[in-house]
């Protein structure tokens, strides 16, 4: 799920597709605990999808409690529902403050979104996902995208993308061996890098997490 200026939480979301549908009450009770829990933050991150401030995250969380409510009630099992639990907490304890800095230090919650099978838009997870796991353009493009996402200022994303230069040229050189279906986002994603390091200026890096970059993430692995 994407970040927001300021905000390290990511809200989980989606609509979710079951592999498998048994007819046991157990297997049934299940299916019904994760659709509650995976439409309730499908509700709250189509709301977040195009919030790119921190003032307007918050109010989205605001006018969603009752989404929060149900996720705290239909958690996942396991470490996935722990970890759901601390964002749960983290958002709750946002509204009490009025305040974001409790988001902070919530976890990602990319991992909850693949459980729900989507990304962190709200979309389903496309048919590429994760296919390119473990490749070499993946295992050179996923460091740089993750060290821009972990900037804090335009600024900063810069400097993560001037210090990979020599990286992003190779990454460059592998893109017409990619596969058709992420082929051209791929190539989008190096020339902007490419534009942003030769014109010096983020600018172009300001896509409020919707850009390429992220579906070529997708097709790494990373559902962010």
């Amino acid at each position: 799920m994407r970040k927001l200026p300021g905000i390290t939480f990511l809200v989980v979301v989606a609509t979710i597709g079951f592999a498998g549908c048994g007819t046991s009450s157990t297997s049934t009770g299940s299916q019904a605990q994760k659709s509650a829990f995976c439409g309730a933050n499908d509700a709250i991150d189509k709301a977040s999808a195009n919030v790119n401030s921190d003032a307007g995250f918050l109010a989205v969380l605001k006018t969603h409690r009752p989404q929060l409510d149900t996720m705290k009630n239909n958690l996942p099992p396991g470490s996935l529902g722990t970890k759901a639990r601390q964002l749960v907490n983290a958002a709750e304890q946002a509204i009490a403050q009025n305040s974001t800095n409790a988001l902070n230090n919530a976890p990602s919650g990319g991992d909850l979104d693949t459980y729900c099978g989507v990304d962190g838009n709200g979309n389903r997870l496309p048919s590429y996902f994760a296919t390119g796991k473990g490749t070499a353009f993946c295992n050179g493009f996923l460091p740089i995208f993750q060290a821009v996402g972990n900037a804090n200022t335009p600024a900063d994303k810069l400097k993560a993308l001037v210090a990979n230069k020599a990286k992003i040229a190779q990454l460059a050189t592998e893109v017409s061996a990619l596969p058709s279906s992420i082929q051209s986002k791929a190539s989008a994603t190096v020339s902007t890098a490419q534009t942003a390091i030769a014109q010096n200026s983020a600018a172009a890096l300001a896509q409020n997490g919707n850009g390429p970059a992220q579906f070529v993430a997708l097709y790494c692995g990373q559902n962010q």
